[in-house]
């Protein structure tokens, strides 16, 4: 008897510990971190971002800037700012920019988004379906900054095939990352740190 109850012990313990992992452990485990300037960068497929950046974003001509905003629209000015730094650094090097912006609703799930479909003077809401059906049609490498997410231990880049995940820990940290992505893209151009500072001293003052 003592036995058997030693062995239900056992289980239940094994349950609690299989949960745990489950709940407090990332659910997409990357082959490969690293840490620049305290914003972990993760891959599968590349053990340094600079390697990542300048062999697979590099030479891409055209690109989806996807930002996150919260129900209530309060980092809507943040989101503003990301899209004016990524469509003016990509539009001054040639390349094709379109940017989307997700509305999220109270349960921070996609509710409806609005894109300009590359063009400057355009602004069109999509429905959460049209949204999700414009990101999964395209083949254009995609960059998506997320909400804050104060759980996080640091900000994090997520590096796959066709997109870039930005998770920031405050909303200030976005335009940071952004920044030493595009140094990785564009590593010692003088031009591009002209052209960045030039863009945020415009739209932040």
């Amino acid at each position: 008897m003592e036995k058997n109850n030693l062995i239900a012990l056992f289980l239940v313990l094994l349950i609690f510990i299989f949960a745990a992992v489950y709940f407090f452990y990332p659910k997409e485990q990357f082959k490969y971190q690293e840490e620049i300037n305290g914003i972990m960068f993760y891959s599968n497929s590349f053990s340094s971002h600079q390697k990542y950046f300048s062999e697979t974003v590099k030479e891409r001509d055209s690109f989806i800037f996807v930002s996150e905003v919260d129900s209530k629209q309060e980092n809507l000015s943040d989101a503003s700012i990301q899209i004016a730094l990524v469509s003016g650094i990509f539009s001054a090097t040639g390349k094709n920019i379109s940017s989307v912006v997700f509305v999220l609703n109270e349960n921070n799930e996609l509710d409806y988004c609005q894109t300009n479909f590359g063009e400057k003077s355009k602004n069109e809401k999509l429905t959460k379906r049209q949204c999700e059906n414009l990101l999964d049609s395209s083949s254009d490498f995609k960059f998506v900054a997320k909400l804050a997410d104060e759980k996080l231990s640091k900000p994090q880049v997520e590096m796959y095939n066709n997109s870039v995940v930005i998770k920031p820990t405050r909303k200030e940290e976005t335009i940071i990352i952004l920044q030493q992505l595009f140094a990785a893209i564009y590593p010692d151009s003088d031009e591009i740190d002209n052209k960045i500072n030039s863009i945020l001293q415009s739209v932040t003052v």
